[in-house]
């Protein structure tokens, strides 16, 4: 019997995709379908993938039908994001956007895996990023739930409901509890024992690190920002900056300590911790810094999708994230040590909190948040 994992894999990514069509597009809808377009494409990806999965497909022609759909599942939200298509208002939801592109890309890889094959290195290497996305990306849906929870509890016990100003702190505590929630389920999945995690308190050398690393971050955010706009190609505003500039600024502040105690623990803990450090097992070390920072750079894509005016100001400021996340990765794999990289971001966010803080009112410039 032919393998059929990858179309079993590919039932998912389309199904993915599928379900971003049921979220905010701005478009006209059809019962819970919010993006006709997006669903058609959607259920021919899953027909397709479906099928081959059942064996009731051929290879080729099953892959080729899956691997153009998923293909022009990407195409329409190119379009989207540059404008050609018109959508909106409201603006498309950032997690439809995002589980259009995951699927559709995804997608593309597993139709061509599934008609082509893959070696078995290769095949390897493809379910440990599949799985590390799928980390990431569950991380971004805990994030989600538990921010819905936060709000629903902070409304009953304040009168009147929780106030603007609150409502990016909420944000930040449900990073912490998002990310946490992720990886107790992957310790508990995984038979892990506290050992695994890498929170240490820091040596001399961890803290030659630290400021190293903090330097490192903001001078490579300084240099690619100038390249950048020397090329005139602009960068997303993050969520956070948005409504800041929106509402009341004050609440900054309150999110400089969050960086330290919660966004910078939490994301290192997920996306260095486990994602990059299970990825030691089927890539080489620095291959895993890389793959472990394009997951985290995609993993931004909702922060970013909502302010960002073109598929290139998208583009770029993912490009950015990933550079920034391979000096954090880079960092985690020479001391091994999760506090390191947690203090480097918590320090690198807090610093662009305060420094918007006080620029909010005379200034355009967007802030790159890794």
């Amino acid at each position: 019997m032919k393998d059929r994992s990858t179309a079993s894999v590919g039932v998912v990514l389309a199904a993915i995709a599928l379900a971003g069509a049921a979220l905010p597009w701005g478009t006209v809808g059809v019962g819970p379908v919010e993006n006709v377009v997006l669903a058609v494409l959607g259920v021919a990806a899953f027909g397709a993938f479906s099928l081959r999965k059942n064996g009731l497909l051929d290879r080729e022609p099953g892959a080729l039908l899956a691997g153009t759909a998923s293909f022009a599942v990407v195409g329409y939200v190119v379009l989207v994001l540059s404008g050609v298509v018109a959508v909106g208002p409201p603006s498309p939801s950032p997690w439809g956007l995002s589980f259009a592109v995951l699927g559709g890309v995804g997608g593309v890889i597993a139709a061509y895996g599934d008609g082509r094959g893959f070696p078995e290195n290769l095949k390897a290497g493809a379910v440990a990023t599949g799985k590390s996305l799928l980390l990431g990306f569950s991380g971004l849906f805990a994030i989600a739930v538990w921010a819905n929870i936060v709000v629903v509890v902070g409304n009953m016990l304040v009168p009147g409901g929780l106030p603007q100003m609150l409502m990016l702190a909420v944000s930040a505590i449900a990073l912490g509890l998002g990310t946490g929630t992720i990886a107790v389920v992957y310790f508990v999945a995984t038979d892990k024992s506290l050992s695994y995690l890498d929170f240490r308190i820091p040596n001399l050398k961890g803290f030659g690190w630290t400021v190293a690393g903090i330097f490192a971050l903001f001078a490579l955010n300084i240099a690619v920002s100038f390249v950048l706009s020397q090329i005139g190609v602009g960068t997303a505003s993050h969520s956070i900056e948005q409504s800041a500039r929106d509402g009341d600024p004050t609440i900054l502040l309150w999110l400089i300590p969050a960086a330290f105690l919660i966004i910078g623990p939490g994301e290192e803990l997920l996306y260095r911790n486990i994602i990059q450090k299970s990825l030691y097992d089927t890539f080489s070390k620095w291959g895993a810094v890389v793959v472990a920072s394009v997951v985290f750079a995609l993993a931004h894509i909702p922060a970013y999708a909502a302010g960002a005016s073109s598929v290139s100001a998208l583009l770029s400021t993912l490009s950015v994230i990933f550079l920034l996340s391979m000096v954090l990765g880079t960092v985690y794999l020479k001391t091994e040590n999760t506090t390191v990289s947690a203090l480097i971001h918590g320090a690198f966010d807090a610093i662009l909190f305060a420094a918007m803080y006080v620029q909010i009112t005379g200034t355009t410039t967007a802030a790159i948040l890794p």
